[in-house]
């Protein structure tokens, strides 16, 4: 699939979505065993010796280990490996193809990638020929990531890490959804994908956000974790704000009021501006990264959100409507999907 940057400083949330191992998929559950962990495509790792050669391949599978105090035992970073502590590591180029011969260069005992098609494809079956189990982790859901976090606390023999980084992010997520008593859940829609529009479906890691955050997902009844939809879809369903994942400029302070500095973009895209949140100014711009990576981090993103939507102990201007009153006037169903 090609990613379109569809305006300067102003990017789909597509890219970030891949960097960080997320896609469509139906692998198999990972579990712990007798004989060890079992990861996304039915690899059985074992427990003895502990890990401490790793090279991820999926940023927010970094981040988390990173946050679990296992940042010496990496080996090697991608462009998307921004931390301090990575800073004098190689750099892999080629994060969904890596170079087989770079990375076996390297003799991780732990290589950490996204099961693409099911069974790590075409680079997987290299790695396997080239003597290399990696380990497959597909990240879409706060479950996931859970689990996955747990694997790795054992694989590294820190399973006291992994479970203080989980336990972490479940406060955090949890003050977040203590942050907007007595509001109103705002509707929105996630724009992963402007041109043309992609979004979120349910029950994916960003749906947690948005329910920590006072956030209800516009598209919750669609199938699939990013589907493609229609611009008659999001113009029909009416969303309070469209949130907007962007690289370059983070998470902006806005002052109460102040315009976003996505918003004019939005409303130049084909389409977008007679999408009433979009022609009201009700654009929420967030980082790509932060808000594209299943780790520890989703506390930070849910209380951005609810602080942008809900503004600090008021609802912001444009803010959340009550909902029910909108809907009564539309039609008994929605356009058909664009997919």
């Amino acid at each position: 699939m090609r990613v379109r940057r569809f305006c300067a400083g102003l990017t789909c949330g597509l890219p970030a979505i891949l960097a960080a191992g997320c896609f469509s998929s139906d692998p198999d559950p990972g579990h712990a065993s007798a004989d060890g962990v079992v990861d996304d495509v039915g690899h059985v790792h074992a427990l003895h010796p502990p890990r401490t050669r790793i090279i991820s391949l999926i940023p927010a599978a970094t981040e988390t280990l990173v946050e679990m105090g296992a940042a010496d035992r990496l080996i090697a970073r991608t462009r998307y490996d921004e931390q301090a502590e990575l800073e004098a590591l190689p750099i892999l180029s080629g994060v969904l193809e890596p170079s087989v011969e770079a990375v076996a260069h390297l003799e991780p005992d732990l290589l950490i990638m996204w099961p693409t098609g099911g069974d790590g494809g075409p680079i997987g079956q290299r790695f396997v020929q080239v003597g290399l189990q990696w380990y497959g982790a597909a990240i879409n859901t706060l479950a996931d990531f859970e689990r996955h976090a747990a694997n790795f606390g054992e694989l590294l023999g820190i399973a006291h890490a992994a479970d203080s980084v989980i336990a972490a992010v479940r406060r955090d997520l949890a003050s977040a959804g203590q942050s907007w008593p007595g509001l109103v859940a705002a509707e929105i829609v996630y724009v992963v994908q402007a041109e043309p529009p992609m979004t979120v479906g349910p029950g994916t890691f960003l749906d947690s956000i948005f329910l920590a955050a006072g956030a209800v997902n516009s598209f919750r009844d669609v199938e699939g974790n990013w589907p493609s939809i229609s611009m008659e879809q999001i113009i029909w369903r009416d969303p309070d704000f469209v949130v907007v994942p962007v690289e370059g400029y983070g998470t902006p302070r806005m002052a109460p009021g102040a315009r976003d500095p996505s918003a004019d973009r939005m409303a130049d895209l084909f389409g977008w501006g007679k999408v009433p949140a979009v022609a009201a100014g009700r654009v929420v711009s967030v980082d790509a990264s932060l808000f594209g990576r299943p780790g520890p981090r989703m506390g930070e993103a849910a209380r951005y959100l609810a602080q942008r939507i809900h503004g600090v102990g008021e609802r912001a201007p444009g803010g959340a409507r009550p909902g029910p009153g909108a809907r009564e006037r539309r039609p008994s169903s929605p356009p058909a999907s664009g997919r």
